[in-house]
């Protein structure tokens, strides 16, 4: 049966503690048949305890709606401390939340735009074909046009600020002791964003007429049917990156869709300052022609054009290959190495930063790189990440926000190539830093 998700903190607080305790039960119970079976079974034990606990956080996510699955979405991009067995469960749970009782849509199409569903669209599917993170999408008919109709769950923003201080609560506990405040305050940002439907109309608009690159499909958004809450654009066929998949497509297929997204990706940072910083699958559609559509722009991240020089110059120095005192001094200037002496800010950057920096620019390191050769590259970025934290946790908050956000959703879209186990082409790429230094393109 449909049902509204719960709204109050009290009542978000008691779906999240009823699942805690639910946890609590499997684990004592996962510890007690470990401590009685013998050693060569308890791999097998540990992840039954996992799957458990996996379908435990699945249904409350369910339950709780919105918010705390837009926040899993984030935390599975930039928490490496989580079981890949929770991880797959959330990744589950972007687009399974159990869809908004029809006679609620009605309400809510009402209040925003002053007419019913039927008197505002030539043809409105009552049931939803796709769920966003902090709504769900309706096909419609619009003026003879084929239209995705966006609803926003009711009272997301009332949610935002209690669903957080749970979440920071239990990813202190995750984390064990790590710093995340950074993380929980950088979320938190997007999520207030996210609810702006009328900010995420004037993206796609920003977008479509600015992202010149073949093949790159934006939807034009239909503002006089648009509010804060609901958002209608032009209906996309096509396919979700697991339906493609799925589809058994050529290789060279795979790789040219890979392209894109590598490719589009660093045109919108160095020509347009601004990226789609939410690598979710969901948020690109595979169609027939070889072209490749961009959706959900409520996480769109402006670039300050001072970090962006700093950030392309760092970048372009790993990729030379130059000493560690150079790379050390982009690092000061971005403020994420303390003014020490020498010895102990070359000894900071080498034991804390470098690890992380050589991961990041691999891929850009060659001419091309082959994800599907380096099928274990995002389980090496999680071990990296999670070594670097148990060094120095208490030196994370140092490390730039603004550099963190942008290599940790560049890691997002890695791990989408490595699932197409797809082969990339650096040199364009490559091209726009140059381009950025003031070198002419090749």
């Amino acid at each position: 049966m449909d049902k509204v998700p719960p709204n109050s903190k009290l009542s978000r607080s008691g779906v999240v503690g009823k699942a805690l305790l639910r946890i609590g039960v499997a684990h004592t119970k996962g510890v007690v048949k470990r401590t009685l079976g013998s050693h060569k079974n308890n791999e097998n034990l540990k992840k039954e305890t996992h799957e458990e606990v996996g379908d435990i956080i699945f249904e409350a996510l369910g339950e709780l709606k919105g918010v705390s699955v837009k926040i899993a979405q984030q935390v599975a991009l930039g928490m490496p401390f989580l079981s890949p067995i929770y991880l797959e469960k959330m990744s589950k749970s972007f687009n399974a939340i159990p869809p908004l009782n029809k006679a609620l849509v009605r309400k809510i199409i009402k209040q925003e735009l002053g007419s019913y569903p039927n008197e505002v669209f030539e043809k409105f599917e009552a049931d939803a074909f796709a769920g966003a993170s902090l709504g769900q999408v309706h096909k419609a008919v619009y003026e003879g046009k084929n239209v995705a109709v966006k609803i926003q769950y009711p009272a997301i923003k009332k949610s935002i600020q209690s669903d957080m201080s749970l979440i920071h609560y239990a990813l202190k506990r995750f984390a064990k002791g790590q710093n995340v405040k950074h993380l929980i305050s950088e979320i938190e940002s997007r999520l207030y964003e996210e609810v702006e439907y009328e900010l995420e109309a004037k993206n796609y608009q920003f977008f479509e007429k600015m992202m010149k690159m073949d093949k790159i499909v934006i939807p034009k958004i239909y503002t006089e049917v648009s509010t804060s809450k609901v958002l209608v654009s032009d209906f996309i066929d096509g396919m979700s990156l697991e339906a493609y998949l799925n589809s058994n497509p050529s290789q060279k297929s795979k790789d040219e869709y890979a392209q894109l997204i590598f490719d589009s990706f660093f045109y919108s940072l160095y020509h347009l300052g601004r990226i789609h910083a939410d690598p979710n699958p969901a948020n690109f559609i595979f169609m027939d022609d070889g072209k490749l559509a961009m959706i959900d722009f409520g996480c769109i991240k402006k670039i300050d054009e001072h970090f962006l020089k700093g950030y392309n110059a760092l970048h372009l120095a790993l990729i030379e290959d130059v000493s560690d005192e150079e790379i050390m001094e982009h690092y000061i200037k971005f403020g994420m190495i303390t003014k020490d002496t020498h010895e102990n800010m070359l000894d900071f950057y080498r034991e804390i930063i470098r690890p992380l920096d050589r991961f990041y620019i691999e891929p850009l390191s060659c001419e091309s790189y082959d994800f599907g050769l380096h099928n274990d590259f995002s389980k090496r970025g999680f071990e990296t990440i999670f070594e670097v934290h148990k060094k120095q946790y208490h030196s994370v908050h140092q490390l730039n926000e603004e550099y963190l956000f942008l290599d940790r959703t560049l890691l997002g879209y890695y791990a989408m190539f490595e699932k197409m186990k797809a082969k990339i082409d650096t040199k364009f790429v490559k091209g726009l830093m140059k381009q950025k230094k003031g070198v002419s393109h090749e």
